[in-house]
Order: C-alpha cells, then sequence, then structure tokens
C-alpha cells in the first residue's frame, strides 16, 4: 500500500499541469562562447564556437573559428543559421572561409544535436554536438564514405567561457 502511494505521488509530480504546454525542443542550452581543444585532420586544434539567437530572435546562430597546427597551419571558419521545429528536427544553412554553403538538417534533444550536412553531389557530412554537463561540449565532425561508413575527421572538447 505504501509503494502504490509513493507511485501515485511520484506520477503526480510527473504529470503536467493541465493546461500547461510542455517546453518546445531547442538549441537554448548550447548559447555562449566555447574554447575548445582536440585534433581535427590529424593534428592538434583549437577552436571557438559562438552559439546564441539570431538576429530577429526566430533562430539560432554560430560561429565557429579553427586553428589547426602544423605546415601548413590551416585557418577555417564558418557562420550557421538553425531552426527548429516542435518535433526537435534542425534545419538551417552553414557557410564557410572558402566560400561554399551547405544545407543542414538534423535532431536535438536534451544533450545531444546532431547536424547532417552537405548534399550527394560534393560530400555529407554529420556534426555531434553533445552536453557532456553544464559547461562542457564535446564536437565530432565525420564524412561519409563511399562505402557507407562514417571517417571522422575532427574531435574537440569544448569548456564555456560565460554562462
Amino acid at each position: 500500500m505504501i509503494a502504490g502511494r509513493w507511485l501515485g505521488a511520484l506520477v503526480a509530480l510527473a504529470a503536467p499541469v493541465a493546461g500547461e504546454v510542455p517546453a518546445a525542443p531547442s538549441l537554448d542550452a548550447w548559447y555562449g562562447e566555447w574554447t575548445g581543444a582536440g585534433m581535427a585532420f590529424g593534428r592538434p586544434a583549437t577552436a571557438t564556437l559562438t552559439i546564441g539567437p539570431a538576429p530577429g530572435g526566430d533562430a539560432t546562430a554560430l560561429a565557429y573559428r579553427l586553428s589547426v597546427e602544423g605546415t601548413p597551419p590551416v585557418a577555417y571558419s564558418a557562420d550557421a543559421t538553425y531552426r527548429v521545429d516542435a518535433g526537435g528536427r534542425v534545419t538551417g544553412k552553414w557557410t564557410d572561409s572558402y566560400g561554399r554553403t551547405r544545407p543542414v538538417g538534423g535532431r536535438v534533444t536534451v544533450r545531444n544535436w546532431v547536424s547532417n550536412w552537405g548534399s550527394a553531389d560534393v560530400e555529407i557530412g554529420r556534426s555531434t554536438y553533445r552536453l557532456d554537463g553544464p559547461d562542457l561540449l564535446s564536437v565530432s565532425d565525420s564524412v561519409l564514405q563511399d562505402d557507407g561508413s562514417w571517417r571522422t575527421f575532427a574531435t574537440l572538447q569544448y569548456r564555456r567561457n560565460n554562462r
């Protein structure tokens, strides 16, 4: 009988209040200034991510800056805009410092954000953003190979600089 009361209390606590609308999925948890380090193209790399509301407030903007050590050093940058629908589906576009613009589609959950980018006529890639804690973020970038496998070309761990 006691177990039944506890279960009833837990169900009551977990149930939404009548008329309450659950929050729509968003990229808000990723908002902030991030600094990261790891490997890109087999070499040590550092990067920054700035993620926040896009002008107009109906989307999320991301600015990415990557520096890869070695000879020759690599400097890469990109800016993206994303929109998230009520089902957690992400759409947008990514424009990089090489002049390429790629469509982006994916999904977001509480801790994971997966962006699939590119097109079959050029290349298809995937970026996976995982919140490992309130101020810790892991990002992995991969490209689809001809045999259907994914080759990871960058993995960086970030720390949020602001809150």
